[in-house]
């Protein structure tokens, strides 16, 4: 609240000053008339230098009471500023511990991913080698477009590729591909369907199943002017195809280590309705590392990448079983009750 005029040392000192002198001239004058009562008047004169001093002191005071409020004030924000400043360095220290955290993630991931791979020939020749180490694995499974892996990306990709290096190179994985087949306790080889019968979808052109459609793919990417591949070009592949899978069935059938997986009733070839990419998936108990998987970034979706492939291998279990994982819902292995009794009697 504001203080009035006659209440404010500020404003009414000049005020008093010219009244009290006022009050005295008046006294001086009048001094017969009043005979001898001047002191009324003085009493009013000093009463009012009393008026002006008290004002003073008041004003004093009230500046002194300001001052103390002020310092409070100061100590209290003070304080805020200190416990501000204290939470302020708990947040830099949890967010230090966060940034810990995440550092850590990080390098962990750094470390089960052995690899990136970018180029067809080196994806491939990473593949022969992988399939090389698998040897004696406890599971393996495989995810492609067909089990002659990498045939007709070598013949047809563009720009062309050393073809002397690169049939050596896929002859090993064919070569590598039955005897996994021979020796791994469970071997799964999934692919796309290269035949498809007309009752089983809406009939198409080609009639050659989804193997088809995904070699299309491929091929105009090589091929950007070209409507469809050449007959002779897809006949050639599918031919291969077949004849790799013949060899691995005998290979399973004859001279196979694992009876567990042929008294499940359970095929090394199963089927996918999509290729979102391709895998190969791999688990021994016994190994170092027991869990592999080496991932191709391409599949159905993604073949304008066709030109420029790129792979990672990983030994992190969680992300290896999340691939299994994966791999057993696209083939529905998941849902046949052979393969459950084996996960329960050997699981991952």
């Amino acid at each position: 609240m504001r203080a009035s005029f006659l209440f404010d040392p500020n404003k009414n000192s000049r005020f008093y000053l010219v009244l009290f002198l006022a009050l005295a001239v008046l006294g001086l004058t009048a001094y017969d008339a009043l005979n001898g009562h001047y002191s009324i008047i003085g009493s009013v004169a000093s009463f009012l230098g009393l008026f002006v001093a008290f004002q003073s002191w008041k004003a004093a005071d009230d500046a002194s009471r300001n001052s103390d409020q002020a310092m409070q004030q100061m100590h209290r924000l003070t304080s805020e500023t200190r416990q501000l400043a204290q939470e302020t360095r708990q947040l830099v220290e949890r967010s230090n511990a966060v940034e810990e955290q995440i550092q850590s993630a990080v390098v962990t991931i750094s470390d089960a991913t052995r690899e990136l791979y970018k180029g067809f020939q080196p994806i491939t020749q990473r593949m022969a080698e992988f399939l090389e180490e698998a040897a004696g694995s406890e599971y393996l499974a495989l995810l492609t477009d067909s089990a002659a892996i990498g045939t007709f990306y070598a013949r047809h990709h563009r720009p062309e590729l050393n073809q002397r290096e690169m049939r050596a190179l896929t002859d090993r994985i064919h070569d590598l591909l039955l005897d996994r087949a021979r020796d791994s306790r469970e071997f799964y080889l999934a692919t796309l369907a290269a035949d498809e019968a007309p009752e089983t979808l809406p009939p198409t052109p080609d009639q050659h199943g989804r193997l088809h459609h995904f070699v299309q793919g491929v091929w105009q990417q090589f091929h950007p002017d070209a409507d469809a591949i050449a007959p002779e070009y897809w006949e050639e592949h599918r031919a291969q195809h077949l004849a790799t899978l013949r060899q691995l069935d005998d290979a399973f059938q004859t001279l196979s280590e694992h009876p567990e997986q042929r008294a499940a009733g359970l095929g090394i070839h199963q089927l996918v309705p999509v290729l979102p990419l391709q895998l190969l998936l791999r688990f021994d108990a016994e190994a170092k590392e027991p869990f592999r998987a080496l991932v191709v970034f391409l599949g159905q979706y993604n073949l304008d990448k066709v030109a420029e492939a790129r792979a990672l291998q990983t030994t992190d279990p969680e992300l290896v079983r999340t691939f299994i994982s994966m791999f057993e819902s696209l083939t529905s292995l998941d849902d046949h009750p052979g393969y459950q009794q084996l996960r329960r009697q050997f699981p991952l």
